[in-house]
Protein backbone atom coordinates (compact mmCIF):
# COMPACT_ATOMS: atom_id res chain seq x y z
CA UNK A 1 0.00 0.00 0.00
CA UNK A 2 1.32 3.32 -0.50
CA UNK A 3 2.61 5.65 1.66
CA UNK A 4 0.53 8.17 1.16
CA UNK A 5 -2.57 6.10 1.14
CA UNK A 6 -1.52 4.87 4.76
CA UNK A 7 -1.14 8.47 6.16
CA UNK A 8 -4.26 9.56 4.79
CA UNK A 9 -6.11 6.74 5.88
CA UNK A 10 -4.21 7.10 9.69
CA UNK A 11 -5.22 11.21 9.63
CA UNK A 12 -8.90 10.36 8.94
CA UNK A 13 -8.53 7.05 11.47
CA UNK A 14 -7.32 9.44 14.60
CA UNK A 15 -10.43 12.01 13.86
CA UNK A 16 -12.77 9.26 14.69
CA UNK A 17 -14.28 8.22 17.51
CA UNK A 18 -12.30 5.85 20.12
CA UNK A 19 -15.48 3.53 20.51
CA UNK A 20 -15.88 2.91 16.76
CA UNK A 21 -11.86 2.81 16.11
CA UNK A 22 -11.50 -0.97 16.99
CA UNK A 23 -14.48 -2.59 15.38
CA UNK A 24 -13.58 -0.49 12.34
CA UNK A 25 -9.80 -1.26 12.24
CA UNK A 26 -10.57 -5.21 12.33
CA UNK A 27 -12.93 -4.81 9.41
CA UNK A 28 -10.34 -3.03 7.43
CA UNK A 29 -8.13 -5.86 8.31
CA UNK A 30 -10.21 -8.51 7.60
CA UNK A 31 -10.80 -6.73 3.93
CA UNK A 32 -7.15 -5.84 3.47
CA UNK A 33 -5.63 -9.52 3.93
CA UNK A 34 -8.15 -10.91 1.56
CA UNK A 35 -7.54 -8.35 -1.11
CA UNK A 36 -3.87 -8.87 -1.18
CA UNK A 37 -4.68 -12.68 -1.10
CA UNK A 38 -6.85 -12.47 -4.37
CA UNK A 39 -3.82 -10.08 -6.17
CA UNK A 40 -1.26 -12.50 -5.19
CA UNK A 41 -3.11 -15.96 -5.48
CA UNK A 42 -2.19 -16.87 -2.09
CA UNK A 43 -4.92 -17.89 0.66
CA UNK A 44 -5.89 -16.98 4.27
CA UNK A 45 -4.87 -19.05 7.26
CA UNK A 46 -5.64 -18.63 10.63
CA UNK A 47 -3.40 -18.85 13.80
CA UNK A 48 -2.61 -17.31 16.99
CA UNK A 49 0.36 -15.15 18.30
CA UNK A 50 0.91 -13.06 20.98
CA UNK A 51 0.48 -9.48 21.18
CA UNK A 52 1.67 -6.80 23.12
CA UNK A 53 -1.41 -4.63 23.25
CA UNK A 54 -0.27 -1.98 25.49
CA UNK A 55 2.65 -1.49 27.76
CA UNK A 56 2.47 -4.10 30.29
CA UNK A 57 -0.25 -5.76 28.60
CA UNK A 58 0.57 -9.62 26.32
CA UNK A 59 -2.79 -11.43 25.19
CA UNK A 60 -2.93 -14.50 23.22
CA UNK A 61 -4.56 -13.46 20.09
CA UNK A 62 -6.35 -14.67 16.78
CA UNK A 63 -4.58 -13.68 13.36
CA UNK A 64 -4.79 -14.36 10.12
CA UNK A 65 -1.84 -14.42 7.52
CA UNK A 66 -1.45 -15.54 3.61
CA UNK A 67 0.01 -18.57 2.34
CA UNK A 68 3.43 -18.70 1.10
CA UNK A 69 4.96 -16.28 -1.49
CA UNK A 70 7.40 -17.73 -3.88
CA UNK A 71 10.63 -17.54 -1.53
CA UNK A 72 8.37 -18.36 1.90
CA UNK A 73 7.72 -21.34 4.22
CA UNK A 74 4.77 -21.56 5.90
CA UNK A 75 5.52 -23.01 9.25
CA UNK A 76 3.40 -24.73 12.15
CA UNK A 77 5.16 -23.87 15.44
CA UNK A 78 6.37 -26.53 18.27
CA UNK A 79 8.22 -24.13 20.46
CA UNK A 80 8.94 -20.74 20.78
CA UNK A 81 11.92 -19.31 23.32
CA UNK A 82 11.26 -15.58 24.98
CA UNK A 83 14.19 -13.35 24.65
CA UNK A 84 13.59 -11.77 27.88
CA UNK A 85 15.69 -8.39 27.63
CA UNK A 86 14.45 -7.31 24.33
CA UNK A 87 11.16 -8.01 24.82
CA UNK A 88 10.40 -6.64 28.50
CA UNK A 89 12.34 -3.69 26.86
CA UNK A 90 9.54 -3.28 24.40
CA UNK A 91 6.87 -4.56 26.79
CA UNK A 92 7.57 -1.65 29.86
CA UNK A 93 9.10 1.25 27.52
CA UNK A 94 12.92 1.27 28.55
CA UNK A 95 15.20 2.91 26.66
CA UNK A 96 16.54 1.73 23.51
CA UNK A 97 13.49 -0.18 22.62
CA UNK A 98 10.53 0.45 20.09
CA UNK A 99 7.25 1.62 21.66
CA UNK A 100 4.51 1.09 18.45
CA UNK A 101 1.73 -0.97 19.77
CA UNK A 102 -0.24 -3.09 19.01
CA UNK A 103 3.64 -5.29 18.86
CA UNK A 104 3.99 -8.96 18.13
CA UNK A 105 7.29 -9.90 19.99
CA UNK A 106 9.20 -13.23 19.79
CA UNK A 107 12.38 -14.11 17.24
CA UNK A 108 13.32 -17.49 18.26
CA UNK A 109 11.26 -20.68 17.46
CA UNK A 110 11.36 -24.12 15.84
CA UNK A 111 8.35 -26.34 14.35
CA UNK A 112 7.66 -28.20 10.67
CA UNK A 113 6.92 -26.74 7.47
CA UNK A 114 4.06 -27.37 6.26
CA UNK A 115 3.72 -25.10 3.18
CA UNK A 116 6.75 -23.67 0.85
CA UNK A 117 6.71 -21.01 -1.61
CA UNK A 118 7.50 -22.29 -5.75
CA UNK A 119 11.19 -20.63 -5.39
CA UNK A 120 12.13 -22.09 -2.22
CA UNK A 121 15.34 -24.61 -2.40
CA UNK A 122 16.35 -26.63 0.30
CA UNK A 123 13.53 -27.03 2.35
CA UNK A 124 10.48 -29.30 2.34
CA UNK A 125 6.74 -29.59 3.40
CA UNK A 126 7.78 -32.30 7.03
CA UNK A 127 11.51 -30.82 7.27
CA UNK A 128 11.82 -29.41 10.89
CA UNK A 129 13.05 -25.60 11.19
CA UNK A 130 14.38 -23.41 13.67
CA UNK A 131 14.69 -19.69 12.89
CA UNK A 132 13.00 -15.76 13.14
CA UNK A 133 9.73 -16.86 13.73
CA UNK A 134 7.23 -14.40 16.28
CA UNK A 135 5.42 -16.26 19.38
CA UNK A 136 2.37 -18.04 16.74
CA UNK A 137 1.05 -21.16 17.06
CA UNK A 138 1.85 -21.36 12.80
CA UNK A 139 3.31 -18.20 10.46
CA UNK A 140 4.30 -17.54 6.97
CA UNK A 141 8.16 -16.22 7.08
CA UNK A 142 11.39 -15.54 4.38
CA UNK A 143 12.94 -19.23 3.58
CA UNK A 144 16.09 -16.87 4.18
CA UNK A 145 15.46 -16.63 8.31
CA UNK A 146 15.20 -20.61 8.58
CA UNK A 147 17.67 -23.61 9.32
CA UNK A 148 16.68 -27.04 8.52
CA UNK A 149 17.13 -28.84 11.85
CA UNK A 150 19.59 -31.99 12.60
CA UNK A 151 18.31 -35.46 13.51
CA UNK A 152 18.20 -36.19 17.40
CA UNK A 153 17.80 -32.31 18.21
CA UNK A 154 14.41 -31.57 20.20
CA UNK A 155 12.27 -28.25 19.08
CA UNK A 156 12.85 -26.98 22.79
CA UNK A 157 16.20 -26.74 22.28
CA UNK A 158 16.39 -25.90 18.50
CA UNK A 159 13.91 -23.04 19.43
CA UNK A 160 17.06 -20.97 21.26
CA UNK A 161 18.80 -20.61 17.42
CA UNK A 162 18.13 -16.85 17.15
CA UNK A 163 20.08 -16.31 20.99
CA UNK A 164 22.50 -18.88 20.19
CA UNK A 165 23.28 -16.38 17.09
CA UNK A 166 23.89 -13.24 18.95
CA UNK A 167 25.51 -14.98 21.42
CA UNK A 168 28.16 -16.55 18.96
CA UNK A 169 29.26 -13.83 16.82
CA UNK A 170 29.53 -12.11 20.25
CA UNK A 171 31.91 -14.42 21.33
CA UNK A 172 33.74 -14.83 17.92
CA UNK A 173 34.68 -10.64 17.88
CA UNK A 174 36.09 -11.74 21.44
CA UNK A 175 38.42 -13.79 19.40
CA UNK A 176 39.10 -16.41 23.09
CA UNK A 177 42.02 -18.54 22.78
CA UNK A 178 42.47 -21.94 24.17
CA UNK A 179 43.47 -21.07 28.11
CA UNK A 180 41.73 -17.60 28.14
CA UNK A 181 40.31 -16.66 31.52
CA UNK A 182 36.41 -15.57 30.42
CA UNK A 183 34.14 -13.66 32.77
CA UNK A 184 30.57 -13.68 31.93
CA UNK A 185 28.79 -10.28 33.73
CA UNK A 186 24.61 -11.22 34.28
CA UNK A 187 23.54 -14.56 34.29
CA UNK A 188 19.80 -13.92 32.21
CA UNK A 189 19.10 -16.33 29.03
CA UNK A 190 22.26 -14.60 27.13
CA UNK A 191 24.61 -14.91 29.65
CA UNK A 192 24.16 -18.54 30.41
CA UNK A 193 24.09 -19.59 26.86
CA UNK A 194 27.46 -17.67 27.02
CA UNK A 195 28.73 -19.47 29.97
CA UNK A 196 28.48 -22.81 27.61
CA UNK A 197 29.86 -21.65 24.43
CA UNK A 198 32.83 -19.72 25.73
CA UNK A 199 33.66 -23.26 27.37
CA UNK A 200 33.27 -25.13 24.01
CA UNK A 201 35.00 -22.49 22.08
CA UNK A 202 38.10 -23.18 24.39
CA UNK A 203 38.09 -20.98 27.30
CA UNK A 204 40.35 -22.74 30.46
CA UNK A 205 37.98 -21.13 33.17
CA UNK A 206 34.63 -19.19 33.07
CA UNK A 207 33.77 -17.29 36.13
CA UNK A 208 30.14 -15.99 36.10
CA UNK A 209 29.19 -12.69 37.83
CA UNK A 210 25.70 -11.62 38.90
CA UNK A 211 23.80 -9.19 41.13
CA UNK A 212 22.62 -12.21 43.50
CA UNK A 213 22.91 -15.89 43.47
CA UNK A 214 19.12 -16.82 42.48
CA UNK A 215 20.45 -18.19 39.06
CA UNK A 216 23.81 -19.81 40.23
CA UNK A 217 22.21 -23.38 39.81
CA UNK A 218 21.69 -23.05 36.21
CA UNK A 219 24.87 -21.16 35.64
CA UNK A 220 27.10 -23.62 37.26
CA UNK A 221 25.61 -26.61 35.54
CA UNK A 222 25.77 -28.02 31.74
CA UNK A 223 29.71 -27.73 31.14
CA UNK A 224 28.77 -23.68 31.92
CA UNK A 225 30.77 -21.76 34.68
CA UNK A 226 33.46 -22.86 36.88
CA UNK A 227 32.58 -20.24 39.38
CA UNK A 228 30.11 -17.91 40.89
CA UNK A 229 30.69 -14.46 41.71
CA UNK A 230 27.37 -12.66 43.50
CA UNK A 231 27.38 -9.03 43.61
CA UNK A 232 25.72 -8.95 46.91
CA UNK A 233 28.41 -8.15 49.20
CA UNK A 234 29.84 -5.25 46.82
CA UNK A 235 32.21 -4.99 43.93
CA UNK A 236 35.63 -5.23 45.95
CA UNK A 237 35.71 -8.98 44.73
CA UNK A 238 36.22 -7.69 41.00
CA UNK A 239 39.66 -6.85 41.18
CA UNK A 240 40.77 -10.37 41.53
CA UNK A 241 38.69 -11.57 39.10
CA UNK A 242 41.33 -10.46 36.28
CA UNK A 243 39.84 -11.91 33.25
CA UNK A 244 41.74 -12.11 29.99
CA UNK A 245 37.63 -11.62 28.12
CA UNK A 246 34.86 -10.21 29.77
CA UNK A 247 31.48 -10.51 27.82
CA UNK A 248 28.97 -8.51 29.59
CA UNK A 249 25.49 -9.47 28.43
CA UNK A 250 23.22 -7.38 30.50
CA UNK A 251 22.98 -4.07 28.52
CA UNK A 252 22.87 -1.54 31.71
CA UNK A 253 25.62 1.15 32.37
CA UNK A 254 27.03 -0.52 35.65
CA UNK A 255 26.72 -4.02 33.83
CA UNK A 256 29.30 -2.38 31.68
CA UNK A 257 31.71 -0.94 34.70
CA UNK A 258 31.50 -3.84 36.41
CA UNK A 259 33.10 -5.80 33.21
CA UNK A 260 35.66 -3.56 33.08
CA UNK A 261 36.43 -3.67 36.43
CA UNK A 262 36.51 -7.31 36.00
CA UNK A 263 39.20 -7.30 33.23
CA UNK A 264 42.75 -7.42 33.56
CA UNK A 265 44.89 -4.54 32.00
CA UNK A 266 45.03 -5.17 28.58
CA UNK A 267 41.95 -7.34 28.52
CA UNK A 268 39.07 -7.32 26.46
CA UNK A 269 35.47 -6.37 27.35
CA UNK A 270 32.80 -7.61 24.63
CA UNK A 271 29.35 -5.67 25.07
CA UNK A 272 27.21 -8.02 23.88
CA UNK A 273 23.44 -6.95 25.98
CA UNK A 274 21.59 -4.48 23.93
CA UNK A 275 21.80 -0.91 25.42
CA UNK A 276 19.11 -0.61 28.02
CA UNK A 277 20.08 2.83 29.94
CA UNK A 278 21.27 6.26 30.40
CA UNK A 279 23.95 7.60 32.15
CA UNK A 280 26.14 9.88 32.65
CA UNK A 281 28.85 8.63 34.88
CA UNK A 282 30.87 5.88 33.33
CA UNK A 283 34.25 6.85 33.81
CA UNK A 284 35.43 5.94 30.39
CA UNK A 285 39.18 7.55 31.07
CA UNK A 286 40.14 5.43 34.26
CA UNK A 287 38.22 1.89 33.29
CA UNK A 288 39.94 1.87 29.39
CA UNK A 289 42.37 4.34 28.29
CA UNK A 290 44.36 3.90 31.61
CA UNK A 291 44.07 0.21 31.60
CA UNK A 292 44.54 -0.76 28.00
CA UNK A 293 40.94 -2.27 27.68
CA UNK A 294 39.95 -2.85 24.18
CA UNK A 295 36.35 -2.47 23.95
CA UNK A 296 34.07 -4.67 21.24
CA UNK A 297 30.43 -3.69 20.14
CA UNK A 298 28.45 -7.27 19.51
CA UNK A 299 24.91 -5.99 18.63
CA UNK A 300 23.46 -8.22 16.27
CA UNK A 301 22.48 -5.74 13.85
CA UNK A 302 26.38 -6.01 12.81
CA UNK A 303 26.41 -9.24 11.61
CA UNK A 304 26.65 -9.97 7.83
CA UNK A 305 24.43 -11.88 5.76
CA UNK A 306 27.14 -13.11 3.21
CA UNK A 307 30.45 -11.95 3.98
CA UNK A 308 32.89 -13.68 6.74
CA UNK A 309 36.15 -13.61 8.06
CA UNK A 310 37.85 -15.44 10.80
CA UNK A 311 36.04 -12.69 13.30
CA UNK A 312 32.53 -12.22 11.41
CA UNK A 313 31.26 -15.11 10.58
CA UNK A 314 27.55 -14.60 8.88
CA UNK A 315 24.16 -15.18 9.74
CA UNK A 316 24.14 -18.40 8.34
CA UNK A 317 27.27 -19.60 9.41
CA UNK A 318 26.33 -18.69 13.33
CA UNK A 319 23.19 -20.83 13.17
CA UNK A 320 24.31 -24.02 11.77
CA UNK A 321 27.18 -24.08 13.89
CA UNK A 322 24.84 -23.74 16.85
CA UNK A 323 22.56 -26.32 15.56
CA UNK A 324 25.53 -28.54 14.98
CA UNK A 325 26.79 -27.76 18.27
CA UNK A 326 23.50 -29.26 19.74
CA UNK A 327 23.41 -32.08 17.51
CA UNK A 328 26.93 -33.14 18.34
CA UNK A 329 26.21 -32.74 22.34
CA UNK A 330 29.13 -30.35 23.05
CA UNK A 331 26.34 -27.64 24.15
CA UNK A 332 23.07 -28.21 25.84
CA UNK A 333 20.13 -25.53 26.23
CA UNK A 334 16.91 -27.71 27.57
CA UNK A 335 17.98 -27.71 30.78
CA UNK A 336 17.95 -23.95 31.18
CA UNK A 337 14.12 -23.94 30.52
CA UNK A 338 12.94 -22.56 34.16
CA UNK A 339 9.19 -22.68 32.71
CA UNK A 340 7.40 -24.53 29.92
CA UNK A 341 4.22 -22.14 29.66
CA UNK A 342 1.27 -22.90 27.38
CA UNK A 343 0.79 -19.93 25.36
CA UNK A 344 -2.37 -18.71 26.86
CA UNK A 345 -0.34 -18.04 30.09
CA UNK A 346 1.60 -15.34 28.10
CA UNK A 347 -0.14 -12.80 30.21
CA UNK A 348 1.29 -14.44 33.31
CA UNK A 349 4.62 -14.84 31.54
CA UNK A 350 5.20 -11.61 30.30
CA UNK A 351 4.28 -9.94 33.95
CA UNK A 352 7.11 -11.86 35.57
CA UNK A 353 9.33 -10.69 33.24
CA UNK A 354 7.76 -7.01 33.63
CA UNK A 355 8.85 -7.32 37.62
CA UNK A 356 12.72 -8.35 36.54
CA UNK A 357 11.84 -11.98 35.90
CA UNK A 358 12.50 -13.62 39.43
CA UNK A 359 14.57 -16.71 39.17
CA UNK A 360 13.32 -17.45 35.43
CA UNK A 361 16.36 -18.11 33.29
CA UNK A 362 14.46 -19.30 29.64
CA UNK A 363 11.21 -19.37 29.20
CA UNK A 364 9.60 -21.78 26.68
CA UNK A 365 6.04 -21.68 24.95
CA UNK A 366 4.60 -24.83 23.85
CA UNK A 367 2.51 -24.52 21.13
CA UNK A 368 1.77 -28.11 20.63
CA UNK A 369 0.55 -28.45 23.85
CA UNK A 370 -2.02 -25.96 23.01
CA UNK A 371 -3.39 -27.79 19.88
Amino acid sequence: MPTWLINLLGSIYSKLPVAIRPPLKRLFMWGLIRIQGLSSGRRVQHGKHVEFLDFEIAHLEPYEFLSPAPNEVQVRVARTTVSPGTERAVLCGLPGARRPFPYVPGYSAAGEVVAVGKNVKGIAVGDQVAGRVHHSSDETVPAALLFRVPPGVAPESASFIELGIITLQGIRKAKISAGDRVAVVGQGLIGQLANRLVRAVGASSVIAVAPSRRRAKTALAGAGADEFISLEKGNQVLDDIQADVVIEAVGTPDAVTTAMQCARDGGKVVLLGSSRGLSRDVDIWSTTQQRNLTIIGAHISAIPERDASLTRWSYRQEGKLFLDLLHAGRLQVADLITWHAAPNECNAVFEVLAKGGADQVAISFNWQAAR
